[in-house]
């Protein structure tokens, strides 16, 4: 007769697999139910742009870290309602929207998911323009060691020419405190720095002096910008060494009218 498998040791080496499923699929639940659960919330951007030249308000409602679109919503710009924005499956909202003149403005959004503000900026078509990638210029605070201070440079060009800081569109809401925190000047910090990034302020007829960042940030804006500085060696930007460095290297260039 031949040896059969006990029916015991065989249904130990099986048993697991219906539990470790089960515990898998329960675990797959929670997490459902957790983002289920979460507060509905919104991300509004800073936005930079001149008068005349018409661009379009962003936001964004989400649950956790998943869209939530068909959400109704209102822009103001100040204590003026500019437009009324539904949501998309991808949880963005738009309103096109061109600015009559130049100043400075608080920008809101108001939905059902909440309510959130930015900053709203326009600027003369003639205004000279320093946008700085946020993550490289918080990087080299950590490693450059000088005299000049990273806050005492981003000050004299802030005196100088009107600064924004770039960074990349999730890492928005993190980098605003992080910039405060190290005393760095305030100003616009705008959501995206890529190739289509530097085409929108061109479109709007923002006027891009200089570009301070990585090689492949300053490379992202080719065409756009009238100078480039990169703190890694490239063959697309001037090298910076430091921050003084940085700051003759803005003052060797032609003055902005």
């Amino acid at each position: 007769m031949p040896n059969l498998p006990r029916m015991d040791s065989l249904a130990a080496r099986t048993s697991g697999w219906p539990v470790t499923l089960l515990l898998f699929v329960l675990v797959s639940l929670i997490d459902c139910l957790a983002v289920t659960k979460a507060a509905a919330g919104i991300s509004l951007y800073d936005q930079l742009a001149t008068p005349a030249h018409p661009f379009f308000l962003k936001l964004r409602t989400h649950r956790g870290p998943l869209a939530l679109g068909g959400v109704r919503g209102s822009f103001w710009i100040d204590d003026q309602k500019v437009g009324i924005v539904l949501t998309g499956a991808d949880g963005y909202g738009f309103l096109k929207y061109t600015a009559p003149s130049t100043g400075t403005h608080v920008l809101s959004a108001r939905t059902a998911a909440g309510d959130a503000q930015a900053r709203l900026h326009i600027v003369a078509p003639t205004t000279a323009v320093v946008l700085i990638e946020a993550e490289a210029l918080l990087w080299q605070m950590q490693v450059l060691n000088r005299k000049l201070s990273a806050d005492d440079a981003m000050a004299r060009i802030a005196a100088d020419f009107e600064l924004a800081y770039l960074c990349a569109p999730t890492g928005q809401p993190a980098i605003k405190p992080l910039l405060s925190s190290r005393g760095l000047p305030d100003a616009l910090v705008l959501a995206g720095k890529d190739r289509n990034q530097f085409k929108r302020l061109a479109n709007r007829g923002v006027r891009i002096y200089a570009v301070v960042g990585s090689a492949r940030f300053v490379d992202s804006a080719q065409g756009y910008g009238q100078h480039y500085f990169s703190f890694e060696k490239s063959d697309k930007a001037r090298h910076v060494k430091h921050w003084e460095d940085l700051i003759d290297q803005l003052q060797s260039e032609e003055k902005p009218p």
